[in-house]
């Protein structure tokens, strides 16, 4: 079948001062065996040589913005973008070469929005590991089928998804008439676990996901999520995303399903709140965030502070202990 036969895929690399790194993520993608594709590099405001880097590929195409966030990067590559089919790579990812051909071979041959597959996860060029292997979100489904794709119905997607997200932004190929609307700009990291929402809680998407890794993330420190620390992840990620994509599609819940935000929210607040007491960081900032957070889960206040509370003492109380 020759390349103009196929349908176009439009990759999007949004980039952030990666000059070091970003020849390996375009390079993976102008090597996909998938011939019929459209790659735009998308520099969110670097000052290092992206520019001239990018320069040295003419079948890349090269967009400037000034910085925003990564959804807004990625916004501006889709206005670009003229493929039936999008997929977005982290400049600091690397897809396998087959990695476009298997996903949307999968997309063309049964109805679902969107298809994803596992990665091996490199940390600091040192120790790898195969992700859909250390988490338990899929497990259930793996062991299931003695086959490589997995199809997922919708409403296994709602419950999946409601409690977390297994497809990074670089995992997965969608169909762009499944968007509703474009990338979440308001977010702090979970731009793409959105999307995602979108595409299962407002059009009803089924998925499809491969146990093979077809692709190798890398964390290295530098990572909009790999690379914070865990209290800059609760406070982004699970308060604010969580607070923000809560309220996003609460009339789309059920009450059991909004149970399930209010928990983790719940938790999120107790860890980041209790951090910051007990290393005595409990400033004015902190404290807008709490009340922000139990304005729209206002329920969460009494088991917040008893917890709070109840470690607090425990901590004292092991102090006097030590000192005595």
């Amino acid at each position: 079948m020759s390349s103009v036969s196929q349908p176009l895929v439009s990759i999007i690399i949004p980039t952030y001062n990666r000059e070091h790194i970003l020849s390996g993520a375009i390079e993976s993608a102008i090597k996909q065996t998938y011939p019929n594709k459209q790659i735009i590099v998308v520099d969110d405001g670097s000052v290092d040589k992206t520019r001239e880097l990018v320069a040295r590929y003419p079948q890349v195409e090269y967009v400037f913005q000034t910085n925003g966030r990564q959804g807004k990067a990625r916004n501006t590559g889709l206005c670009h973008a003229r493929g039936l089919y999008v997929a977005s790579l982290d400049s600091d990812d690397t897809w396998n070469a087959d990695f476009l051909e298997r996903c949307i071979e999968k997309l063309e041959h049964e109805n679902i929005g969107f298809a994803f597959a596992n990665w091996l996860q490199v940390v600091n060029d040192e120790k790898s590991f195969d992700f859909f292997a250390q988490t338990k979100t899929l497990s259930k489904y793996i062991s299931s089928f003695n086959k490589t794709w997995i199809l997922l119905e919708n409403a296994e997607l709602r419950k999946i998804y409601l409690d977390t997200c297994p497809s990074p932004s670089s995992s997965f190929v969608f169909r762009r008439e499944c968007m509703f609307g474009n990338w979440n700009e308001q977010l702090n990291i979970a731009d793409d676990w959105c999307l995602l929402l979108d595409m299962i809680l407002l059009k009803g998407c089924n998925a499809a996901f491969t146990t093979e890794k077809l692709w190798t993330k890398r964390t290295d420190g530098q990572n909009i999520y790999d690379g914070r620390n865990p209290i800059e992840l609760i406070e982004h990620l699970g308060i604010r995303d969580n607070t923000a994509i809560l309220e996003r599609y609460k009339h789309n819940l059920k009450k059991s399903e909004i149970a399930i935000f209010n928990k983790r929210i719940s938790r999120n607040i107790y860890e980041f709140y209790l951090h910051k007491l007990l290393k005595r960081k409990n400033t004015t900032r902190d404290n807008t965030l709490l009340k922000q957070a139990l304005r729209s889960n206002p329920f969460l206040t009494g088991d917040v502070f008893l917890r709070i509370i109840y470690r607090m003492i425990r901590k004292v109380s092991k102090k006097i202990a030590n000192n005595q």
